[in-house]
């Protein structure tokens, strides 16, 4: 027969399990964000561009052909891949941030506004209710003094 173990031993164990599964979730979590910290930073061409473009820029190839007539060269023109700047990428979040922000202060202003007209439309709608229950209240006394003559 097993013997039993105590409340402290069960603890201690329960405590040693929960940092074993708190240390792997923050392993697994720092490289797995470091896998995409990776991921992104290959993605971003130059830190600092001189200008920043919209449109990838098209570069252009001489082709020889192989025939005969080798001073007929013919060009082919082929689009680099598009690739984002640091640059480019922090003003498009600069601006889209801000867009947002202005949203928001719309929104907000709007649904204050709106706050105020239906408080006032709730304390009306409320007002009417209670002169309705009153005045039920005032015809069951009078119809109940009524009875006892």
């Amino acid at each position: 027969m097993r013997s039993k173990r105590g409340i402290v031993w069960d603890f201690l164990q329960k405590m040693v399990i929960t940092k074993n599964l708190i240390v792997d979730q923050y392993t697994d979590t720092r490289n797995t964000l470091n896998d995409i910290y990776n991921t992104v930073n290959e993605q971003f061409k130059d830190p600092a561009p001189a200008k920043p473009t919209s449109q990838p820029r098209p570069t252009t190839e001489k082709l020889n052909s192989s025939d005969e007539d080798s001073s007929s060269d013919q060009s082919t023109t082929t689009t680099e891949g598009y690739s984002i700047s640091r640059y480019e990428l922090g003003r498009i979040l600069g601006r889209n941030f801000r867009g947002i922000q202005r949203l928001a202060q719309t929104e907000f202003k709007e649904a204050i506004n709106a706050t105020h007209y239906n408080l006032r439309e709730y304390k009306l709608e409320a007002d009417k209710q209670f002169a309705n229950s009153l005045g039920v209240e005032k015809k069951n006394k009078l119809k109940s003094l009524k009875g006892l003559a």
